[in-house]
């Protein structure tokens, strides 16, 4: 699945022993979830010890659409802290088995205020959160469906200008807002043109 959380490559424990660690995660609630349970947590930073989760989101419509996946060492439920903040459209999905940890928010400030590095990896993380968002931004208010397509596949490239999709075409035209059949046609625009190199799910950006 493309990662909409590459972001979260800036782990919160980055340059910490796993003393270190241990010590840290026993301020925090464990709860285990069993697969295709809703591990958010509102007011609470959540941090996925294992297994795998996907972020949900709703629409006014009632529609939903898989939004990123959360992995083993992602955090999650940012911006249900500092501040009040009631989100009614998004679940996060577990889907396996999952070991979360979650940090009130008055346990996450003693860890911000006691760990400079750890204070230091989730300012990084929240930077390239915003970046990432900002680039999203400029994918939906791109000018042609081509353009959403290219801007989407240069903002979730890794260093080597790859992408690698685990979700149907189906699926990433439902993210992108445009038909199937759009998607289909600007696909081949863009190899044509000589942007892309397509393989299956995997896209090269030339």
């Amino acid at each position: 699945m493309v990662q909409f959380c590459e972001v979260e490559n800036i782990k919160v424990f980055d340059g910490f022993n796993n003393s270190t660690i241990d010590t840290i995660l026993s301020l925090a609630e464990e709860i285990i979830f069993e697969k295709n349970k809703n591990i958010y947590r509102s007011g609470c930073i959540g941090y996925l010890a294992s297994g795998s989760a996907k972020v949900i989101r709703t629409g006014s419509g009632g529609n939903s659409i898989t939004v990123r996946n959360v992995n083993s060492g992602d955090i999650f439920g940012c911006a249900s802290i500092f501040g009040d903040w009631n989100n009614d459209f998004s679940k996060i999905i577990s889907q396996n088995k999952c070991q979360v940890k979650y940090f009130s928010e008055d346990v996450f400030i003693s860890v911000l205020k006691n760990y400079s590095q750890f204070s230091i990896n989730y300012i990084s993380f929240l930077t390239d959160r915003i970046r990432f968002l900002n680039r999203r931004l400029d994918t939906f208010s791109a000018g042609s469906t081509q353009n959403k397509l290219y801007e989407f596949l240069l903002s979730n490239a890794d260093n080597n200008n790859e992408v690698n999709l685990n979700i149907s075409l189906s699926e990433l035209a439902k993210r992108l807002g445009i038909g199937r059949t759009s998607l289909y046609r600007d696909i081949t625009y863009l190899e044509e043109a000589g942007l892309i190199i397509r393989n299956s799910k995997k896209f090269i950006i030339k």
